[in-house]
Formats: structure tokens, sequence, C-alpha cells
């Protein structure tokens, strides 16, 4: 994501900076300090609809004075003046696995739509859209919050994503990242050559962020990246849409637990609460046995604790 380090690095405007960071910035990083767990997807699946409902799940956080509506196309994220980056992200995170965002990018010189994943210790891998190139969408990734010499994005084609919705998909796993657009790879990393030796793979657990925001803004130095400068006030509101979003989590768990300052996958804990009943006993027990069987042969590390109602 080109935003973060170009902002921080040359941008003066307040209110600019605090908003457009807001998808990039993490509260604790464990590979400094200890932190608390992260809050996990205890499920192996997870769906919105976003056309089908009439406020936001209370399992997203919004950013501070953004504004996502709602309608007939999903939710609704809307550049209408200066400053604008409404941004929504899962408060919880999830470890491997796949996610399809079903979007509309929103049109305008400097305007760009993101689908994010994000990590505690930086582990990221971006969907931008610049709204002044329709035809085709930026594809990144970064490990540790270290952004290389930027090169790492590329640019695969896409049919008028302003205008028509698409479906993006991220295969994450231990070994290989696969970005995909309506069924079709249009890219693969191997973890074995992602920067640093593969060290700058992303692979710790990731919440997932959905954003649009200004690379055109009149004191940007991302306006050349961007395409150019925003009209101030624009002349119209841009808006992307989110139909839809899934995600397959390969690792379910109530918490995930960073066990050393690494940020390695195979450092990552996943902590499960069983419960189950008297009658299910028998059978719950042969299931938890298989349970663990599975999570050791991924990471060799669970805590399961059993809560059995008499």
């Amino acid at each position: 994501m080109l935003q973060l380090t170009l902002i921080r690095a040359v941008i003066a405007v307040g209110g600019l900076f605090g908003l457009t960071s807001a998808q990039v910035t993490t509260d604790c990083d464990p590979t400094k300090v200890t932190c608390p767990n992260d809050q996990g997807l205890p499920t192996d699946t997870y769906s919105v609809d976003f056309t089908s409902i009439k406020s936001l799940p209370s399992e997203w956080q919004l950013a501070n004075y953004a504004n996502v509506n709602l309608g007939s196309q999903g939710a609704e994220f809307t550049f209408a003046k200066r400053y604008d980056a409404p941004t929504l992200w899962t408060k919880f995170k999830f470890f491997f696995g796949r996610v399809e965002f079903v979007v509309k990018a929103a049109p305008g010189v400097g305007i760009v739509s993101s689908m994010v994943l994000l990590s505690d210790d930086l582990d990221e891998v971006d969907w931008e859209f610049l709204g002044g190139v329709t035809t085709n969408v930026q594809t990144n990734y970064f490990g540790k919050g270290y952004t290389g010499s930027y090169n790492r994005s590329t640019s695969p084609t896409v049919a008028s994503p302003q205008t028509q919705f698409h479906t993006y998909a991220l295969d994450w796993s231990p070994t290989a990242l696969v970005w995909s657009i309506d069924g079709v790879a249009v890219r693969t990393l191997n973890a074995a050559d992602a920067d640093g030796n593969g060290s700058q793979y992303p692979q710790s657990p990731m919440k997932v962020s959905l954003g649009l925001w200004d690379a055109g803004d009149p004191d940007a130095a991302t306006q050349g990246w961007g395409g150019g400068v925003t009209p101030i006030p624009p002349p119209e509101p841009y808006t992307m849409f989110v139909k839809s979003v899934k995600i397959f989590n390969s690792n379910p768990a109530q918490q995930y637990q960073y066990t050393d300052k690494s940020g390695s996958w195979k450092s990552i804990k996943l902590l499960v609460t069983c419960i189950l009943t008297c009658d299910d006993l028998e059978f719950g027990l042969h299931k938890l046995s298989v349970i663990n069987s599975d999570i050791s042969n991924v990471h060799g590390h669970v805590k399961c604790a059993l809560n059995i109602g008499i």
C-alpha cells in the first residue's frame, strides 16, 4: 500500500494524515512488545451481504469521523469533501484462508479504493484501485511494515472496475498468496520468493479493512501515483460500493497469541474454547482429538478449555 510511508514521510496536512493512515496503523506491534491476544474468528466461514442489512454489523469497526451508508448496491464509501477517508474493518482476525470481495471501485482522479488485509505486526496484502484508471487494479504486499523500494506492485487488467462489480479474491496459505479476479488467478506470490528471503511474506493473523482515500489531495506528495490532483471540492461525490465480503478461515480460534517476537506464522498459538454437553461428551471428545490433531499438523499449538454442562 503506497499510502503509508509516503504520507508519513512528506505530508504535513494534519487532517489528511489522521484519516488516510487509519487502515495501516497498529495499536500494538507484537514483534516489539508483548501485546494482548488477537480476537480471532472462531468459525471456518464468515460472510456479510451489505445489500441486505440496514445497519453495520457489530463485528465491524467504523473509523472515527467516518460515515458508511448501506444501500441497494451495498456499503457505500464516499469522498464528498476534502479529507474524507471512510474506513471500515473487522474487529476479529483470521489466520490463512480465502477472502472474497464483490466491489465496484470509486471514480475520480486521485481517489483510491482499497481492500486490505492487515496484521498487528504490519503484514499487509492489498487490492487498490485508482479512480482515473479504468482498465486495471493494483496488487501489493508488505511484511512487518517494510516497504522496500516500492517494487512489489502489479497491475492486472480488469474491465471497467468503476462501473462494473467484480469478485476480487485472495487465497492465503503459509506457502503462497494468490490474487484472483472473477475466478481467474492474476498473481501468485510464493512465500519463498517474498523479499527478505521470504521473511516479508505476510503470515500473521489479519483483519479485513475496506476504505477510500484521496491520493490526489492538493497538498499530497502521492498525486503522481494517484493520477493527478483531485478537484476540491469534487464535482460530485465519488463512491466505492462493496456488495459483500466472504471469509474462509483455515484456523478458527477465539484468540490468536503471538508466543514470541519473530512474527513467524509458526509462533502463533490458537486459543480455542470447546463447549460440550453430557449428551455429546463421547462424540465431542472424539471430535476434539481430531481437531487437536489437525491443528497440531499445521501449528503444533492449541489450547482447549472444556466446559462440560451437567
